[in-house]
């Protein structure tokens, strides 16, 4: 299966050109070699024109995408170690808001691309705040590529996943006269002992971050409200880049607004995405015994956990509740049930993300006890499947793909060869399959994809997409 992209899309086009036109008067700029902070060779990226023009081409972008203007570009600054010494370094920040859903990435990646063939750019580093988010861009810079080579006449341009072990990408990064699109997470730049900011005798003493510094990289951020710490802002500003481009949704800090779609005019427009949601839960069976780790929490020298039960309320009827607790704790007293008289807290382990019981109970977080587990996976799978034919056999004739995802209490749950997920599944599929004669032959391990979403970063929850064909 191939996706096709619309290229027309009036709103994303919008926002690209928000982004293009901040630099309306910048004489296309040509590739060109040289030497630059200490010395490094590099083509670099070059912003040749003034501060006081960038700044009246946002006032204007901002009146025509109807947003209050700014008095002043707002900067991120700070003090960095170069080849050159100590310098201090401060570069522009303008933000992209747009609602989950519409094509954020799609959007960036465009924008890049248009920024090298208007002014001619070449350098792009996407920052994202995790790994899931990472494999995300990644894929969709892979499914993409055609299209923008179609887009934009064969461009040559190169992308990949900044990787301590393969240094030669930095050299690369530094000396091609190409467009470069390097991935990183913040995480792999933001501390003193990351291979990055350490010289090394693979780049012949060279310090690697030096060589990206050199090229005065476009920074593109991926969620930047996940990176607004001061230790962050401190990374950020060692890559010493020209300018960054910030898009998300929910932005912490503004900077310079240039375009905004809200969640709103993405309603009213039809732009989110259907999406229809199923659950299969076991509803008023209070009866047993229910514990499920919420979460593990460390407050200075204080260790404690939220625990869900089915606790007894005031009125006599007995309720789904989240509690407290601690070491020595004993459940009985947090529900007000007897039922929990075993359930003592005997140990609360931040390192593994487990809570331990006296009666040997074990949970790692997001785990339950006696909760009829695997009859209600078995539900979910087997109806979801079921819709997905019948939905899928409605509105084939119409050129529409369905796609399911189910979203995964535990990576370990598919991911593992006898993973329960994975197990349901497969029986699941092959029960019902025989009834739909477009898919009795189908193998259901081939009907499945796995993509990562950044929705819970302590428990890096996943989902498996069900390319369903």
């Amino acid at each position: 299966m191939k996706f096709k992209f619309d290229a027309n899309q009036d709103y994303q086009l919008k926002a690209i050109e928000a982004v293009t036109r901040l630099f309306e008067g910048h004489k296309f700029v040509s590739s060109d070699f040289g030497f630059e902070m200490g010395g490094l060779p590099a083509v670099p990226n070059r912003l040749e024109i003034s501060e006081a023009f960038l700044l009246d081409n946002l006032k204007k972008v901002q009146q025509a995408n109807g947003i209050p203007a700014d008095s002043e570009l707002k900067y991120i600054e700070g003090e960095i170690q170069t080849a050159s010494g100590l310098q201090v370094v401060r570069f522009p920040n303008f933000s992209v808001e747009m609602e989950t859903g519409t094509g954020k990435t799609y959007v960036y990646l465009r924008t890049l691309l248009e920024l090298n063939k208007q002014y001619g750019f070449l350098k792009f580093i996407i920052v994202v705040p995790s790994v899931a988010i990472r494999e995300g861009v990644l894929k969709t810079l892979k499914i993409t590529e055609r299209h923008f080579r179609e887009l934009y006449h064969n461009q040559p341009y190169r992308y990949y996943e900044y990787q301590s072990e393969s240094l030669s990408q930095v050299r690369q990064f530094s000396l091609s006269n190409q467009v470069e699109i390097m991935v990183m997470t913040i995480d792999s730049f933001n501390k003193d002992s990351n291979v990055i900011n350490q010289a090394t005798d693979r780049l012949q003493g060279e310090t690697p971050i030096y060589l990206i510094q050199a090229t005065r990289p476009i920074l593109i951020l991926d969620e930047p409200q996940n990176m607004e710490s001061d230790i962050a802002r401190a990374a950020l500003a060692r890559l010493n880049p020209l300018f960054t481009l910030r898009y998300s949704a929910t932005h912490r800090n503004l900077y310079n607004l240039v375009y905004r779609l809200t969640p709103a005019q993405a309603y009213q427009e039809g732009l989110v995405k259907r999406i229809e949601v199923a659950s299969v839960i076991e509803e008023n069976n209070y009866n047993h015994i229910f514990v499920q780790l919420e979460e593990i929490r460390v407050q200075k020298s204080r260790i404690s956990a939220k625990v869900k039960v089915h606790k007894q309320m005031a009125n006599g009827t007995v309720k789904e509740a989240t509690v407290t607790v601690k070491p020595g704790d004993n459940l009985k007293d947090k529900t007000g049930r007897q039922e929990y008289e075993s359930f003592v807290v005997e140990e609360i382990n931040p390192g593994t993300n487990t809570i331990v019981f006296s009666n040997g109970v074990e949970l790692k977080t997001g785990e339950a006890k006696g909760d009829n587990r695997e009859a209600i996976f078995r539900a979910q799978i087997a109806y979801t499947i079921e819709q997905h034919f019948r939905t899928q056999r409605r509105l084939r004739d119409k050129g529409i793909k369905v796609l399911s995802l189910f979203f995964i209490d535990r990576v370990e749950s598919y991911l593992s060869p006898d993973g329960i997920i994975r197990r349901l599944f497969v029986e699941e599929f092959n029960r019902l399959k025989v009834k739909y004669r477009e898919w009795k032959d189908v193998d259901p391990e081939a009907v499945q994809a796995v993509i990562s979403l950044n929705i819970r970063p302590k428990n890096q929850w996943k989902t498996i997409k069900l390319l369903l064909i």
